[in-house]
């Protein structure tokens, strides 16, 4: 018996779809009792997800089934962003997984806090729902439903992350701000240092680095991205909360570049090491979205970089990644893929 992934698709979400994809998964690994499953749906089963969980179990014989809702799924098989579909991963029982202090999290949009994302424990994982974070989205462990947020202890070999931003203006500092409306920069309006890349790029590819201010005691640059503007005042709206004092430069996601990014890691963090056993992987639905809709870069690197190799993950309302092994720091970012690799 081998850690192995299923992935299954219909015209309509249904629990035959969820069950196909895990047994699928159960025969390519050439296990009758599965230990551990990670079962990934699009969010067309919102209305379904009890009778799902209901289903796994019984053709499983196994309550652990942990997971989310996304705008889309995918395994090394396939991929989907529009479509009713189910990804699943499947460890045989007793499989050997490391648990040292770190967790599989994975959150609802609108449940982050900074006492849960760094309460001491090393987190990985992604946000259920899609890129409005308006959307529908669902949480389950133990194959029950969870309404904020659930985390496994789990410990990957290794972590790769890839942003693929390429930063576009120098650093200005916050001197304006509200929640999430960015006013000044420099004590000029926003916009006005936003305008002329709004010439050259679409605006859902451009993203602002945030970096907090001196006063923080551990400054974590991230990107967010860019939601909307107000040409009256001279403002931007950003997908995070603002302070003033911050520093803030603007950014660009291209997929293409990205992608390389992405492979130029995977390959770096393999060299001279075994293939690793199995993988999850959380991208962003705005990253996906970027792509022409008819291939997938990040899926093509993954399927590439990693052959033979399982792996399941969901295209995300965002992505939960430690920051610091030492200090147990984790942050949340965007527009990333977020690869976990295990033995």
């Amino acid at each position: 018996m081998k850690p192995a992934s299923g992935y299954a698709f219909g015209p309509k979400a249904s629990t035959q779809v969820a069950i196909a994809a895990v047994s699928s998964a159960m025969a390519r690994g050439g296990i009758s009792q599965a230990g551990q499953i990670f079962l990934f749906l699009s969010t067309h089963f919102q209305h379904q997800i009890d009778d799902c969980l209901r289903a796994i179990v019984g053709i499983s014989g196994c309550i652990n089934v942990a997971g989310a809702s996304a705008a889309g799924v995918f395994t090394e098989q396939d991929w989907s962003l529009d479509s009713p579909a189910a990804a699943a991963l499947v460890l045989p029982p007793d499989y050997p997984v490391q648990k040292r202090n770190s967790h599989l999290a994975l959150a609802a949009p609108n449940a982050i806090n900074q006492f849960w994302l760094n309460d001491g424990s090393v987190k990985f994982g992604g946000i259920a729902g899609d890129a409005t974070g308006q959307g529908h989205y669902a949480l389950w462990q133990a194959a029950q439903q969870r309404f904020s947020y659930i985390q496994i202890p789990l410990e990957a070999r290794s972590m790769i992350v890839s942003e693929g931003v390429k930063t576009l203006s120098p650093s200005y500092t916050i001197t304006g701000c509200q929640g999430l409306i960015l006013e000044s920069l420099d004590h000029r309006p926003a916009l006005e240092t936003l305008g002329p890349l709004l010439a050259r790029y679409p605006q859902e590819s451009l993203l602002a680095q945030i970096e907090p201010g001196p006063h923080i005691q551990r400054p974590t640059p991230h990107w967010i991205p860019v939601i909307g503007t107000d040409l009256s005042r001279g403002s931007v709206m950003l997908a995070h909360e603002l302070e003033a004092g911050s520093n803030l430069c603007w950014g660009h996601f291209d997929a293409a570049s990205a992608s390389d990014e992405l492979a130029r890691k995977i390959i770096h963090q393999l060299a001279g090491k075994p293939q690793p056993r199995w993988a999850l992987a959380f991208s962003s639905h705005r990253r996906a979205m970027a792509a022409d809709g008819l291939r997938e870069p990040d899926w093509d690197v993954l399927r590439k970089t990693l052959p033979d190799v399982p792996f399941a993950g969901f295209y995300g309302n965002g992505q939960i990644i430690p920051l610091s092994s030492v200090d147990k720091l984790n942050g949340i970012v965007d527009n990333s893929v977020l690869l976990a690799l295990f033995d």
